[in-house]
């Protein structure tokens, strides 16, 4: 009898601890968001960005400059109390011009990087799954692109630009469409990968043993495990597409003036002299495109470790 009392008494020990942790059981994205929380780099990463973002959106409208205001007599001024980055070679106001260019370098790394997703993430999920000659086109198309250099490749497409002579206007947009022509082989190489691997598990074995139709089974229970590859490796292509701007725009061949940007920004300082005695013409810029690349850098690794189940405690 005290055998039988003791065995039913542990078994509902075990039942309350079990219903315990149930009852304190999170979700797979609040699970990633609490490991995210407790790396401090990535966090600190996170707020600088957000603070940067809010400063380009909504710090030009407090200036007292305009962005194309000229000033003959303020050319090239050291920073001061009514001017605190300086001003550039047509006396523009060195600070708000830096807070627009933001808004462009910015605007054109987001925007590349989700272009190049909608193509990269899709035309890699179709070859994944559909395999045979899509999965042979997509890959040799993708091979292809990655065998041309990059850096050399924009060179090109930008001075095409050039030669065109594409308005200021209409040519941020196609900066955007040749940064995400550039990127989106590397992202479907990877989703077809991801794709591949997840293909042969068990659970997706079970959704064909259920019968399960395949707009389902594709968009339930494949694609979603692809989302933390997805967001990892779009955080890091941020980070590229705003070094590939600064590029093309230092050398006069992406974004260019009267259209600010951090890269032609750097471009004013084209002379030894304004190398020697104006650091604040190309300072300020350059170091806003190293901030920001390595905010996002060390976003994108928290993001990783956050998302991926290896990376568990």
């Amino acid at each position: 009898m005290t055998t039988l009392i003791l065995r039913l008494f542990g078994q509902r020990r075990r039942a309350e601890q079990l219903a315990g942790r149930l009852a304190h059981a999170h979700s797979p994205l609040a699970e990633a968001l609490r490991r995210l929380a407790r790396n401090r780099l990535a966090m600190a990463a996170a707020l600088f960005l957000a603070l940067l973002v809010l400063l380009c959106l909504i710090g030009p409208y407090f200036s007292p400059w305009r962005n194309d205001a000229t000033d003959a007599l303020m050319i090239n001024r050291p920073p001061s109390a009514s001017h605190w980055l300086g001003t550039d070679f047509l006396g523009r106001d060195v600070l708000t011009r830096l807070l627009m260019a933001g808004r462009i370098s910015l605007t054109v790394g987001f925007a590349s990087v989700v272009l190049s997703v909608a193509v990269g993430y899709t035309l890699g999920a179709l070859a994944g799954y559909l395999g045979g000659v899509v999965d042979l086109a997509v890959m040799l198309l993708a091979d292809l692109l990655m065998t041309l250099p990059s850096l050399p490749l924009l060179i090109i497409m930008g001075a095409v630009l050039s030669e065109l002579k594409v308005p200021p206007d209409y040519r941020i947009y196609l900066v955007m469409v040749i940064l995400s022509l550039i990127g989106w082989p590397t992202l479907a190489r990877l989703i077809r990968g991801q794709v591949l691997s997840l293909r042969e598990r068990d659970f997706m074995l079970a959704t064909e043993v259920l019968g399960l139709s395949t707009r389902r089974r594709l968009f339930r229970h494949l694609l979603p495990n692809t989302v933390p590859l997805l967001i990892v490796v779009a955080t890091m292509g941020v980070a590229n597409a705003i070094l590939n701007e600064a590029y093309l725009s230092y050398l006069g061949l992406g974004v260019v003036p009267p259209t600010p940007s951090w890269g032609n920004m750097m471009d004013t300082a084209n002379s030894l002299i304004d190398f020697q005695r104006r650091p604040w013409l190309w300072m300020p810029p350059g170091l806003a495109i190293f901030a920001t690349v390595i905010a996002i850098n060390l976003l994108g690794d928290g993001l990783r470790d956050a998302l991926d189940p290896k990376m568990k405690p």
